[in-house]
């Protein structure tokens, strides 16, 4: 699996960065993604937090939004994941009126978003800090 997961996400060049594309962890409340740590890749069985899938988390006392993206947008499970983080955000912060969970495709996620401790659990050195 880790073998397809690392062709198919090395498969494609990233597109260039466009105005449009979420600043990666511009805006990532920690309480959020803390959350978000229990939302696992069923495929790859990692937090996306740590395959580096959360490209946005914000909290307000009037909502939270959370834009996240797959490591494929082929990926069958994508449903599945954005309603396993809704529900873990639901049960952690059970006052917030209004919780907005979306799939983003831009930028396209890549291996180099693994986080230290994703690398770890797949087994991988960290990367070198340059």
């Amino acid at each position: 699996m880790l073998s397809w997961l690392r062709g198919r996400a090395t498969r494609h060049a990233p597109e260039p960065d466009r105005d449009d594309a979420p600043a990666l962890r511009a805006e990532v409340n920690p309480e959020v993604l803390n959350c978000l740590e229990d939302v696992l890749d069923p495929e790859v069985g990692i937090s996306v937090v740590h395959l580096g899938l959360v490209y946005r988390a914000v909290r307000t006392p009037e909502r939270i939004e959370v834009d996240l993206t797959l490591t494929a947008r082929t990926c069958p499970l994508g449903g599945l994941i954005v309603e396993d983080a809704r529900t873990c955000l639901t049960r952690r912060f059970v006052d917030c009126p209004s919780l907005q969970v979306r799939l983003v495709w831009n930028p396209i996620w890549t291996p180099d978003r693994i986080t230290p401790r994703g690398l770890e659990l797949l087994g991988r050195s960290p990367r070198a800090e340059s």
